[in-house]
């Protein structure tokens, strides 16, 4: 499944690559190298609180489409105290991004933000594949890796971009939840709506 991921990773990246105009190489200047290069840096980076992905994360991504459609990759931690033991993972997040509103020259508003995520949680209690010392369909869900969907919002300002190299700043609002959680929720009514969303705050700094 891990190496399933990994080759659509790849091929959304060769998408991107062979739909993005190119240039020979004679035709490059020193000045139109380092502009060229600049292009595959990240169109963002993030910071987020909570959302299910970690107690604190930090992402890179980018920008399709005109800002339409967003690909990141986050990081995760979630401290000893707060858990168990002190937990990483990784997540992979599509926004899609279907309504703007320009407030002014500086503020844009972006209220219906719709995702979708797969999460790896490391270490030795978050399995893939079920351990051998279960019986076989003993769980029929992995611990490790677990993927959801999201709604959001966010509003995206000037702050920041006459001090700094980053062109805006956004901060965000998300309510997510899991497969897990709904599959769970579908079999026992009697589990809490509540026990099943997970709420996320960031701030996103774009170049």
């Amino acid at each position: 499944m891990w190496t399933q991921w990994h080759f659509k990773i790849a091929l959304i990246i060769s998408l991107v690559y062979l739909f993005h105009p190119t240039k020979t190489y004679a035709q490059y200047s020193k000045k139109n190298d380092s502009a060229n290069s600049a292009r595959f840096l990240p169109d963002y980076v993030k910071l987020q609180f909570a959302g299910g992905i970690g107690l604190l994360s930090a992402g890179v991504g980018y920008s399709f489409f005109k800002e339409k459609l967003e690909v990141s990759y986050f990081y995760g931690y979630v401290p000893k105290g707060v858990s168990i033991d002190d937990l990483h993972s990784v997540s992979l997040q599509v926004t899609a991004k279907f309504l703007r509103f320009k407030v002014n020259p500086d503020i844009e508003i972006v209220p219906l933000n719709v995702g979708w995520f797969i999460h790896h949680t490391f270490g030795n209690e978050y399995w893939i594949t079920l351990p051998p010392h279960y019986p076989d369909e003993y769980y029929w869900w992995s611990p490790g890796r677990n993927s959801g969907i999201f709604l959001g919002g966010e509003i995206k300002t000037k702050l920041l971009s006459n001090k700094t190299p980053a062109s805006g700043t956004a901060f965000y609002a998300r309510m997510g939840t899991r497969g897990l959680y709904i599959e769970s929720k579908i079999g026992n009514s009697s589990i809490p709506f509540r026990d099943i969303i997970e709420f996320g705050f960031g701030v996103a700094f774009y170049r």
